[in-house]
């Protein structure tokens, strides 16, 4: 199988706001991963390919508003979500190192986490505990 991403991705879970542009109400959602040039999201409704999204993002204590569209949609049966691939179709420089910073952060924490309890845990469960303890 041929990789065919530009970016790596790094399995995050991080508390984003999303918004079609065709449609009013702002939703919220989580990361799966995440990586400089897109995410995947799990949300409760079906987003269609193609669709553009406007991504609220708090990274590091910044808000960053991220255009993205939707490349692909699926269901996942068994929770009863979509998990929804976007790319970024806009984003800065100062959104990236952000994105690095908070992902640094995140694997610091994990490796002190593991230092403290004995106890390895994946970068997505890290990232469910550090943000529920740093925001």
């Amino acid at each position: 199988m041929i990789e065919r991403r530009k970016h790596r991705r790094y399995s995050v879970y991080c508390p984003i706001e999303y918004k079609c542009e065709d449609d009013n109400p702002v939703d919220s959602s989580i990361t799966i991963n995440v990586s400089e040039g897109g995410a995947l999201i799990c949300t409760h409704k079906p987003i269609v390919p193609q669709t553009k999204v406007i991504i609220k993002m708090l990274l590091k204590g910044e808000v960053f508003f991220i255009r993205a569209k939707v490349v692909h949609s699926e269901l996942d049966e068994d929770k009863g979500t979509y998990k929804i691939g976007i790319q970024f179709t806009e984003n800065s420089f100062s959104f990236i190192r952000r994105l690095y910073e908070e992902i640094e952060a995140i694997m610091l924490y994990q490796r002190e986490y593991a230092k403290q309890t004995g106890e390895q845990i994946s970068l997505l469960d890290a990232s469910k505990r550090w943000y529920s303890s740093h925001h």
